[in-house]
């Protein structure tokens, strides 16, 4: 306000440097206001201008092992949802009042509706599943997807899962039989890892002393197995894998007393037709990823919804509020006529009836006045509920204002059909989400096409077997007969020699694997394929449906903006025929009878303005959801609401953040 008169003053041309400085200089007086208003308390309430809680980015699609390895293996953090109504409310309040806009009731939806906070978790659901697809795992879902009945036809596994006896017996497999043996593959893109360990003590009776020297053998033998593995999204598969035994014996005649025996293992396997490539094996991942967008599309179609409720209930509340003035005005017009007829009953010159007359008017205006007042209350608790997580014994006791009032129309409201239904087609979340359902449709599709083909799997292996143990010099001499020095030996000189190759075995070979009527993966393939053409129809259906409500929000739209044009003209009529019957009333040519009937048409006449006005303030928030263009029109950020904090300075009339703004506004 001081910058008005300085650039308004005459003689004065302001420069581009100059304006930029008054602009800067508004900005900090912007603040600075701020913060007075912050320490006075009492004459006016702080006004934030930035967001009015932390924001908490927390991204389910990571899971953090490092430096902390045990991290996933604890339970993560889900913060509690916040159900304390946000600070925007309370600075809002003045004296008792909610003075609130059309921008303050959206900005207070997108932090505190509850079906917003609601739809707000879908996003996040939708990341966990881009976390378990990304192990290997498949998909849970999310709200607005179409989960194919198909989906899992051709899963990936065979062979080793990941269980740590699998894998070890599969090794120990391959060692003990000396051929080419498939170990299988993995489920899993994450690396796994495991280790066993067994104890075993054993005794066994023998008939003759021939073969071990004494007539029962006791043996202990311990087992060790670690393993570690992974899988690709190409289907290749690897393990390395490592074994060993230790083993004591009451028998004479073995060379190692006790002998520790190892095995070593590295393993490869590749599918070469089914389970073959990205199309087979990413398949989730690449479902998750459009899912994520699913649901930020729902999200988004969520909030529209909610966005569009809270105009309604805004509009109406601003319908029922000027219910009320009508129904002001037409009471004290009765009264008016009341006491104008009381007097002209005093004077002789009126009929004591028509005082009776004029107090039954009066009874039926006030009991439109409170049935007028109720319903203004009434939507008033609609409009809190709506924009507070909790309507509290302090929230319930104060008054809403509306400071805007009913659109008027304008020709630019109601474009061509055309037009409409291009934005319609562009921005409607419906659209969106059968678009990304087509997508994992194809996605399923190609899966299943390579499921139909036969199994035939290319692996190979390297392995290195190693023995030592104690021992003599001399080979086949009892170690209880063994002279000294007796020669030591155990798991390092095994593993050096499993390492080193000294008993190695290479093998490869292909493993083949052909149904012969391949019914499960043909049954599965054309269920994907019918899928997809229901889908395709269900398109279809969905880009009809929204032509017809756009279609229906242009209607009704220019039947609102009639209703608007002849209930204007009707109340016109009506005040002008009250003002002649009032006229002829004094000149005595016309009866209360008939005056009252005049009041009572312009009451009715204003009534069906103001609600043609309300008609056509929702036939337009109609048209924008309509036309998915409600956030666009109303400058709502997804992030805010997603965020739940809006950033947005509250437009509180009166205040002096609100004079500051519209200054720099001026300025700009």
């Amino acid at each position: 306000m001081l910058l008005r008169p300085v650039i308004e003053g005459k003689g004065y041309e302001m420069t581009k440097n100059t304006k930029s400085a008054l602009i800067l200089l508004a900005v900090m007086l912007l603040v600075t206001s701020q913060g007075s208003s912050q320490e006075a308390g009492k004459t006016a309430p702080s006004t934030p201008t930035a967001q009015l809680a932390p924001k908490i980015n927390l991204d389910y699609t990571r899971t953090a092992w490092f430096p902390k390895f045990y991290g996933p293996y604890q339970e993560p953090i889900v913060p509690q949802p916040p159900m304390s109504n946000s600070e925007r409310l309370r600075t809002m309040t003045v004296g008792g009042k909610l003075r609130l806009s059309v921008d303050d009731a959206i900005a207070l939806a997108l932090e505190n509706n509850l079906d917003i906070a609601v739809a707000r978790f879908g996003p996040a659901v939708a990341q966990t599943d881009i976390t378990r697809a990304k192990s290997g795992g498949a998909t849970r879902g999310v709200a607005g997807a179409f989960t194919s009945q198909a989906l899992f036809a051709g899963a990936l596994g065979g062979g080793i899962t990941g269980g740590g006896g699998n894998l070890a017996g599969s090794a120990g497999g391959a060692f003990a039989t000396g051929g080419a043996t498939n170990i299988g593959g993995f489920s899993s893109f994450d690396p796994i890892t495991g280790f066993n360990f067994g104890w075993d003590r054993r005794s066994t009776p023998l008939g003759i002393t021939l073969l071990s020297g004494v007539p029962f053998v006791t043996t202990q033998t311990s087992q060790y197995q670690s393993f570690f593995g992974q899988r690709f999204q190409t289907g290749t598969s690897y393990i390395f894998a490592l074994s060993g035994t230790r083993q004591s014996t009451t028998s004479l005649t073995n060379v190692f007393n006790p002998q520790v025996s190892t095995n070593m293992l590295v393993g490869l396997n590749q599918p070469l037709l089914s389970g073959y490539g990205r199309n087979a094996n990413s398949k989730f991942i690449r479902i998750s990823k459009n899912n994520a967008r699913i649901a930020d599309s729902v999200f988004r179609q969520e909030v529209i919804r909610a966005i569009t409720q809270v105009l309604n209930l805004y509009y109406d509340m601003v319908y029922f509020r000027d219910n009320v003035r009508v129904a002001e005005r037409s009471l004290a017009l009765a009264e008016k006529t009341l006491s104008d007829n009381k007097r002209q009953v005093e004077i002789g010159t009126l009929a004591p009836i028509e005082v009776v007359r004029a107090e039954s008017e009066v009874a039926a205006r006030q009991q439109d006045l409170i049935i007028a007042q109720t319903n203004l209350q009434k939507q008033a608790t609609l409009l809190k509920t709506a924009l507070a997580k909790q309507v509290d014994a302090d929230l319930s006791g104060i008054e809403i204002e509306p400071t805007d009032t009913l659109p008027a129309p304008r020709p630019e409201d109601v474009p061509p059909l055309d037009e409409a239904l291009r934005l319609a087609f562009e921005n409607r979340p419906e659209i969106e989400q059968s678009d990304l359902n087509l997508r994992n449709q194809e996605i399923v599709i190609k899966a299943n096409r390579n499921s139909l083909l036969p199994s035939l799997d290319l692996f190979g292996s390297y392995s290195g077997a190693g023995l030592a143990g104690n021992h003599c010099g001399t080979p086949n001499v009892p170690s209880a007969l063994c002279p000294d020095p007796l020669i030591m030996a155990g798991g390092p000189q095994a593993l050096n020699q499993s390492f080193h190759g000294n008993y190695p075995d290479y093998s490869f070979g292909l493993s083949l694997t052909v149904p012969i009527k391949n019914r499960s993966a043909q049954a599965d393939a054309v269920r994907a394929l019918l899928e997809q053409r229901q889908l395709q129809t269900q398109m279809q259906k969905t880009k009809n449906q929204i032509s017809q409500e756009v279609r229906n929000a242009e209607i009704s739209m220019i039947q609102a903006n009639a209703q608007i044009e002849a209930s204007q003209k009707a109340v016109v009529l009506a005040k002008q025929t009250l003002d002649a019957e009032q006229k002829k009333f004094q000149l005595g040519e016309s009866t209360v009878f008939l005056v009252i009937q005049a009041q009572r048409d312009v009451v009715a006449a204003e009534v069906r303005e103001v609600q043609a006005r309300a008609l056509y303030a929702k036939a337009l928030t109609e048209f924008a959801q309509a036309t998915g263009t409600t956030l666009t029109k109303h400058r709502i950020e997804l992030n805010d609401a997603l965020q739940g904090s809006v950033s947005r300075v509250p437009n509180i009339p009166g205040t002096p953040s609100a004079r500051m703004l519209r200054n720099l506004t001026d300025l700009k």
